[in-house]
C-alpha cells in the first residue's frame, strides 16, 4: 500500500473511533508539483552526471527528463550530442524524438536564440490554453531554479521524449 494510502486509512480508522468527522489526506501531486526546485546540483560547478555544467538549462532539464526515464550520458542521447540548448531540437530530429510546435506536459521548450548564443532549454510542467508554465534554470535567476508561465508561441520548438 502507498503511503499516502496508508496514512489516509490510518486517519480514516482513527475518526471512527474518534467520533470526527473531518479527515484530512495529502493530494496526489506529480513529480514536478512536489519537486520545484528538486535539482541535485545547487551551488556546484562543474559537469554533472549526465555530461552537462551544472546548473545550467540543459542540466536542468537533464535532470528532470531522467525522473521520467530518460537518461544522458556524456552530453548524449540514443546516439545524439546535445550540447547547447540551440542544438537539441535538432539532435533530436536525428535520433528520431518527435519536435514540433505543440506544448505537452513533460516535453522540452527550446529557445534557439538567447542565452548568450548558447540558446535555452525549459521543461513544460503545466500546458493551460495558449500558455504554458516552464521550469528551468539558469534564465531569469542566474545560475538557479525559476518557474514562469508564458504564452505557447515564445520557445522556438518542443521536444516530446
Amino acid at each position: 500500500m502507498k503511503p499516502a494510502r496508508s496514512l489516509l486509512l490510518a486517519a480514516m480508522v482513527a475518526t471512527s473511533f474518534l467520533g470526527s468527522t473531518a479527515v484530512i489526506a495529502p493530494a496526489a501531486w506529480s513529480v514536478e508539483e512536489r519537486a520545484g526546485d528538486d535539482y541535485p546540483y545547487k551551488g556546484q560547478s562543474g559537469t554533472d552526471k549526465w555530461g552537462f555544467s551544472k546548473r545550467y538549462c540543459t542540466s536542468f532539464v537533464a535532470h528532470r527528463l531522467s525522473q521520467h526515464g530518460v537518461n544522458f550520458k556524456h552530453a548524449k542521447y540514443k546516439g545524439e550530442k546535445f550540447g547547447n540548448a540551440n542544438t537539441w531540437d535538432e539532435a533530436a530530429r536525428r535520433a528520431g524524438i518527435k519536435v514540433n510546435g505543440t506544448p505537452k506536459v513533460g516535453s522540452v521548450a527550446v529557445w534557439n536564440s538567447g542565452g548568450g548564443g548558447a540558446g535555452h532549454v525549459a521543461y513544460v510542467s503545466k500546458v493551460s490554453g495558449n500558455k504554458i508554465t516552464v521550469e528551468e534554470y539558469h534564465y531569469r535567476n542566474h545560475l538557479a531554479y525559476g518557474k514562469r508561465t508564458i504564452d505557447k508561441s515564445v520557445p522556438s520548438t518542443f521536444i516530446h521524449f
